[in-house]
């Protein structure tokens, strides 16, 4: 039965071909701090979520080849359009597998007479830490150039967990002098047990499972940091039937997403994906937008 579920899950996860799921990780073990370094802080540019960058498959190299995806250089902070201070900045991050493509209802939806579009890109396949320890180096570079005073994030799935990782170390920069605002999409903040399967597969485990295996390391630092005074952070949570805490999304259980401390909850009924597809979530993520002016 262990070989049944390990072949079912090669085939669910992505919709990706098995030759995808195999990359040589040993240079990320042997020197993680180089692999890092091989990412510039300075913010990038893109004309519109068509830019070719943003395509599935990169995402999905992002996943399963996340060395492959950092040394193509694709991963930072894009900015959809000249940096206007006058605009608050709103930051999408994807989730596992994803692109900034995912956010595309949502920015097409945004009112861009008062916001600005910014988009993390990141290997989603290597430690979570790691993610949020790069968007710590983009967004203190991007206040070092602009200066701005305040910055929303919108965050889906693993996502939220990149964001509210990197808000904790962010405060801890010097110049640390900006209002945020965290809204978070179906994030399992409490981890995900598929993922504890996904580290039998061995060779073929992606190093971001580790971190979302309930109760890992990364998971209990998260949950053991409050966030700093003045950050509000909403979980909006999917679920299907009653939303109790058994209930979820077809993804993630509505217990794991509401195990974020001090976070103001908002459930609605969708599933996993299609919470960032949905009018009546754009619309309560737009009104808290609006607060927040």
């Amino acid at each position: 039965m262990r070989a049944v579920a390990i072949a079912l899950l090669l085939l669910l996860l992505q919709g990706c071909a098995f030759t995808q799921l195999h990359e040589d990780l040993s240079e990320f073990y042997a020197n993680p701090a180089g692999i890092a370094a091989k990412v510039s802080a300075e913010p990038l540019q893109a004309n519109d979520l068509d830019a070719p960058a943003f395509v599935g498959s990169n995402g999905r190299k992002g996943l399963w080849r996340p060395l492959s995806f950092v040394k193509e250089k694709r991963g930072g902070v894009y900015l959809l359009e000249p940096y206007d201070p006058a605009k608050i900045p709103v930051l999408f991050i994807h989730g596992a597998g994803g692109t900034p493509q995912d956010w595309r209802y949502f920015i097409s939806r945004l009112d861009r007479s008062k916001y600005q579009v910014w988009v993390y890109y990141y290997p989603t396949g290597l430690p979570i830490e790691l993610s949020a320890g790069w968007l710590d180096n983009f967004v203190t570079e991007l206040h070092h150039q602009y200066g701005f005073h305040q910055l929303a994030i919108a965050a889906h799935s693993m996502g939220g967990l990149v964001a509210r990782r990197f808000i904790t170390l962010n405060a801890m920069s010097a110049g640390h002098d900006y209002h945020t605002l965290l809204v978070t999409f179906s994030t399992p903040f409490g981890g995900v047990p598929a993922a504890r399967l996904g580290l039998s597969l061995g060779a073929y485990a992606v190093p971001a499972w580790h971190d979302l295996t309930p109760e890992s390391v990364f998971l209990r630092r998260l949950q053991a940091q409050p966030l700093p005074e003045g950050v509000r952070h909403y979980v909006f949570y999917g679920y299907r039937e009653d939303g109790g805490d058994f209930d979820g999304d077809g993804v993630i259980s509505v217990a794991s997403q509401l195990a974020a401390p001090g976070a103001q909850a908002q459930g609605f009924r969708t599933d996993h994906s299609d919470i960032i597809d949905s009018a009546p979530v754009f619309k309560t993520f737009a009104a808290l937008l609006a607060g927040f002016d």
